[in-house]
């Protein structure tokens, strides 16, 4: 079975993603607020207990997706494209996936929840 091309390039940028979240948190040049809302997000997601929690089908991973995913969209927002490419190690066609997928998730997460974000940062 061949896997097709776009779940091979998320497959293999997960660690860039990983350090490209970790470089931007700790970019000056990216305001406070959205590093501290990241990082607070990992946090979230990495934390076992939730506001809902996991054990909850669907409902439990789906809380920390939505959290991580918008905050992870504003953080890469508020660095701009040019930063952003600075800190990714891996191919710029995982980046433009990386960055659609971001932006076709934050769709799928609750207005509140965007709204809320706008609001804290």
């Amino acid at each position: 079975m061949k896997v097709p091309s776009t779940l091979r390039q998320l497959v293999n940028a997960v660690p860039a993603t990983a350090k490209l979240v970790v470089r931007l948190t700790r970019d000056q040049r990216v305001d406070r607020r959205y590093r501290i809302a990241a990082a607070a997000a990992v946090a979230y997601a990495a934390w076992p207990f939730d506001l809902i929690p996991d054990r909850i089908p669907v409902l439990g991973k789906v809380d920390d997706a939505a959290v991580v995913v918008v905050a992870l969209t504003r953080l890469v927002d508020a660095a701009g494209p040019k930063i952003v490419a600075e800190h990714w190690d891996a191919d710029p066609e995982s980046l433009d996936t990386l960055l659609g997928l971001l932006a076709a998730a934050e769709r799928f997460v609750p207005k509140r929840l965007r709204l809320a974000a706008s609001v804290v940062s």
